[in-house]
């Protein structure tokens, strides 16, 4: 199965632990080969790597882990029953398994302990002081050596597959504000509405005028709140969230540790080996501290130059020990500069190392070729530990960033879902008020009727607002046909429907449902229609919605105190924000004979994440009233009637 670019990061951390491994191996062969190790020594050596391997390649249950650990011990005790001390027994292995294993009020002191043993164990078979010395760096050096690049490994691994989660927490945390700021905000309005509603409905018809009227004009008060909310929300600028970047301090304190380590390898050369006075400790120390802080300060080119001078220049005078710092420069180089001359010039440093081991008097080839491993191996893990941060970096970047991406989709959403679902609710209201308030002198008891239904429309708003930050839910083709038709004919228009379309798919379901839904608002806010048209067809690839009504031309504002249906210039989010919500395309502009058509079209394919349309269920208007002029002010967010659009 062809992998993912996402991966990349995780394979590139995972090559970078497993390629230490390898040059550890060849070190450790080599120095092997040259103490006069045999075959057999060699081979056992390598025993204890196969745990190690296993405990590192794979986060697993704690139990699995300690047997891992208590199996490599084993592992590297059993040499000694077989070849006694011939054989390479460092016990790094160990050192680096306890760091990975054990938590760190266990795992320090141990591995002080095994450090500590080694040297102890160097010393009781008569190596003397310098070499006992030796053994404990290397213990310490390859154990911190693979614990930090596997513990960065396993950040990385940890922030490679947890990368939604934090986009995930981000959009609940927002969902949680946005529902406690919508609540505040519209909450009230939405119960003094229903208060209203209440008094009027219990009023004498005379008296419940002044109640309705209020009404009416807290739910077009409402809902300008509400487009002005959902406005906001979609231009509204996202706060970082705030969890912070994990730090690559670790990296550093290891980098840090491992050059100290060599530093006291470097000096301990200097006075046991070359037996070294005061004149050249002196400045070796004062050299190497200065080292120690260009290292771990902020890089830059002159921090490089001077650091590569103080490694540079002492090679004349103490080349023996000095020459062990060399890996630094060119982990930094291979860090810091820019393929392919960085490689060229590490290649340069590396070659010019190679010459000077070998022009020592009594070189031996296999001892050379063991610390030129030794300067690739800390060379590999300056530039390792340098990427491993970078990636630690990037990785947690990426993760704020599709946090910040959630966030703005869910204020999109809720944005869409205020103007697509309480707007429509709220317009409801506002609508059937009016209707209700002219009823009051004619037919009181339809009028009351109307007030009762009105009432359950704000209580059905109220509980549209509580759904809005939650999860979404579906609608019914069937069911909106059946209240669009109702709508429709209480209003005086003539309609004629069709619906062949058979058992459709749940997104799909939703989204003709929804367009339906907006598209008769339309009709009857946007239009004088008498007749409309509504077909729904199916092909094999795609569903089609047509809706055809009438009475499109401009509606004079004296005769009903409203803008014209053509407005110019006013472009809204209603059916255009369904089309591109659900995946669709829809299509509307003018016919001749004074006709407006809308097409809407949904393939049939595989549903895709994101397809279906959050609204709530239809909104019915019950009762044969007749046709009034409907008020057009509180009418935003629709598409210019005037002319042909196409999303």
């Amino acid at each position: 199965m062809e992998r993912s670019e996402d991966d990349l990061p995780l394979r590139l951390a995972r090559a970078m632990l497993w390629a230490s491994f390898v040059i550890l191996l060849y070190i450790r062969t080599m120095s092997g080969i040259w103490r006069g190790v045999e075959p057999l020594g060699l081979l056992l050596a390598t025993l204890s790597y196969l745990p190690l391997i296993a405990i590192v390649g794979r986060r697993r249950r704690p139990a699995v882990q300690g047997g891992l650990l208590v199996a490599l011990v084993l592992l590297h005790l059993l040499p000694f029953a077989v070849v006694g001390t011939q054989w390479d027994w460092m016990p790094w292995t160990v050192a680096a398994a306890v760091l990975c294993v054990l938590p760190a009020r266990w795992a320090w002191p141990l591995f002080v302990l095994v450090v500590v043993a080694a040297g102890a164990g160097a010393a009781l078979l008569g190596h003397g002081t310098y070499y006992s010395l030796w053994f404990m760096i290397v213990t310490a050096d390859d154990g911190l050596i693979v614990f930090g690049l596997a513990a960065l490994v396993g950040t990385v691994g940890r922030l490679h597959a947890t990368r939604g989660e934090l986009a995930r927490l981000a959009r609940l945390r927002e969902r949680l504000r946005l529902d406690g700021e919508l609540r505040d905000l519209l909450g009230g309005q939405l119960q003094a509405t229903a208060f209203r509603l209440r008094k009027a409905a219990a009023a004498e018809p005379r008296d419940a005028r002044e109640d309705l009227r209020e009404s009416v004009v807290l739910a077009r008060r409402t809902l300008a709140e509400v487009r002005a909310t959902a406005a906001a929300y979609r231009a509204g600028s996202i706060a970082e969230p705030a969890v912070p970047i994990e730090s690559s301090r670790p990296a550093r304190a290891i980098l840090l540790a491992v050059l100290l380590i060599q530093c006291v390898l470097v000096l301990s050369n200097l006075y046991y080996v070359e037996a070294a006075g005061m004149a050249t400790m002196v400045p070796a120390v004062a050299g190497l501290v200065v080292i120690v802080v260009l290292q771990v300060m902020p890089q830059t080119r002159a921090t490089l130059i001077a650091q590569g001078l103080l490694i540079l220049l002492p090679l004349a005078v103490i080349p023996g020990s000095w020459d062990r710092v060399l890996s630094f420069l060119t982990g930094k180089v291979l860090l810091h500069g820019r393929p392919p001359r960085s490689w060229a010039l590490a290649g340069v440093i590396l070659a010019g190392h190679l010459a000077l081991m070998l022009s020592e008097d009594g070189a031996e080839t296999t001892n050379v070729l063991a610390n030129l491993g030794g300067h690739i191996m800390l060379a590999w893990l300056v530039y390792s530990l340098g990427r491993l941060s970078d990636l630690v970096t990037v990785l947690q970047r990426a993760r704020r960033e599709l946090a910040e991406d959630a966030v703005r989709q869910e204020r999109t959403r809720i944005s869409q879902d205020l103007h697509d679902v309480l707007g429509f609710s709220l317009s409801a209201v506002a609508l059937k008020g009016e209707v209700a308030g002219r009823l009051l002198d004619s037919d009181p008891g339809r009028a009351r009727t109307e007030m009762a239904s009105l009432l359950s429309l704000v209580e059905r708003a109220a509980a549209e607002l509580e759904s809005i930050t939650g999860d979404r839910v579906e609608l019914h083709l069937a069911t909106e046909a059946e209240a669009a038709c109702q709508l429709l004919t209480s209003a005086g228009v003539d309609v004629s429907m069709r619906i062949e379309a058979g058992s459709l798919r749940a997104d799909v379901d939703t989204a003709l449902a929804a367009t339906l839904r907006e598209t008769v608002t339309n009709v009857l806010r946007h239009s004088r229609a008498r007749t409309c048209d509504i077909t729904v067809s199916a092909t094999d690839e795609l569903v089609r919605l047509r809706v055809v009504n009438d009475g499109t031309g401009a509606m004079p504002v004296a005769r009903a105190g409203l803008p014209t249906a053509a407005q110019p210039g006013r472009r809204g989010s209603g059916l255009g924000s369904l089309a591109r919500r659900s995946g669709g395309r829809l299509t509307a502009g003018h016919q001749p004979g004074d006709r407006f058509e809308v097409v809407a079209e949904f393939p049939l394919g595989t549903a895709r994440p994101g397809d279906s349309v959050a609204l709530i269920g239809p909104i019915g208007i019950s009762g044969d009233v007749r046709r009034e002029p409907r008020d057009a002010a509180d009418l935003g967010g629709l598409p210019p009637w005037g002319r042909p659009w196409t999303w």
